[in-house]
C-alpha cells in the first residue's frame, strides 16, 4: 500500500520550514488521512479507492499550503514577541513589585510629601531606596531582551513596563471615579437625598505632578539609566 505521509509531502510540496517541524505537519495530516481512509475502509471501501478518496477531501492542496505557512508564520511571531518583549517586560514588572514588597517589609519607608488639595490633605511618598535600586532592574530587563534578538524597541519597552503600567493605573484610576461617581444616585432615598455621599476631588496641578514624578517619571528615568547600554546597536567586529 503506498504511503499516505508521502503522497501528503507530494502533494504539499516543500514548505520551506524546518525539517523537524515540516515531518510534525506532514505525520498529523498523515494521521488524520489514516483515520479518515479506516473509517471508508469500515463502510465496505477498498483500501486503495479509500486512500484515494480520503486525499481527495482536501479539495485545494495549494490553499491548504498556504493556510499551515500562515499559521507558522503568525505562532513564529508571537513567539518572536513573548520571547523579546512579553517576559523581559514581566520580569521587570515582577522584580519591581517584589523589591518594593522586600523594602517594605525590612521597614525602609517612603518619604512623604504633604499637600493640601481642595482642603483635604495629599500625601505623595517617594520611595528613595526603590528608586535607587530601578537602573538595574531596566539593565536585566533590557539585556534580557538583547540577548534573545530583541530589537532597540523591544529593549526600551521591556525595562520601562513597570512605569508604563502604572501610568495605565493612573489613566483608568479617574474613569472608575468618575463612573462611582455617577452611581451614587441609584442609592438615594425616596425624598432624593443621597445614602451615600462621596466627594468628587479635583487634585491640583502640582498633585498630579507629583504623584506622576513618584510612580512613573521618576522610575523611567531609572530604568532608562540602566537600559541605555543594552539600547546602543552592537558593533559589528571587524
Amino acid at each position: 500500500m503506498v504511503d499516505g505521509q508521502e503522497l501528503i509531502s507530494a502533494r504539499l510540496g516543500e514548505l520551506g520550514l524546518a525539517t523537524r517541524r515540516e515531518e510534525e505537519i506532514v505525520r498529523e495530516l498523515g494521521d488524520h488521512l489514516a483515520d479518515h481512509t479506516a473509517a471508508l475502509e469500515a463502510r465496505g471501501v477498498a483500501p486503495d479507492a479509500a486512500l484515494r478518496e480520503a486525499l481527495d477531501s482536501v479539495s485545494n492542496w495549494p490553499e491548504l499550503r498556504q493556510e499551515i505557512l500562515s499559521v507558522e508564520a503568525e505562532e513564529a511571531n508571537m513567539n518572536y514577541r513573548t520571547k523579546v518583549l512579553w517576559l523581559p517586560a514581566l520580569g521587570a514588572l515582577t522584580l519591581s513589585s517584589g523589591l518594593l514588597a522586600i523594602f517594605q517589609f525590612l521597614g525602609l519607608v517612603p518619604r512623604f510629601y504633604w499637600l493640601s488639595v481642595t482642603g483635604v490633605p495629599l500625601a505623595v511618598p517617594f520611595y528613595f531606596p526603590w528608586l535607587i535600586a530601578l537602573p538595574a532592574i531596566g539593565a536585566v530587563a533590557a539585556f534580557w531582551s538583547q540577548r534573545a534578538g530583541g530589537k532597540a524597541v523591544h529593549r526600551l519597552l521591556a525595562a520601562l513596563a513597570p512605569p508604563i503600567s502604572m501610568l495605565g493605573t493612573f489613566l483608568i484610576g479617574p474613569f472608575i471615579g468618575l463612573l462611582i461617581y455617577l452611581l451614587i444616585p441609584l442609592f438615594s432615598d425616596g425624598a432624593g437625598h443621597r445614602r451615600i455621599r462621596f466627594p468628587l476631588y479635583a487634585p491640583s496641578m502640582i498633585g498630579v505632578f507629583l504623584m506622576l514624578a513618584s510612580w512613573v517619571l521618576l522610575p523611567a528615568v531609572g530604568l532608562l539609566l540602566g537600559a541605555a547600554p543594552f539600547l546602543r546597536k552592537p558593533q559589528a567586529q571587524g
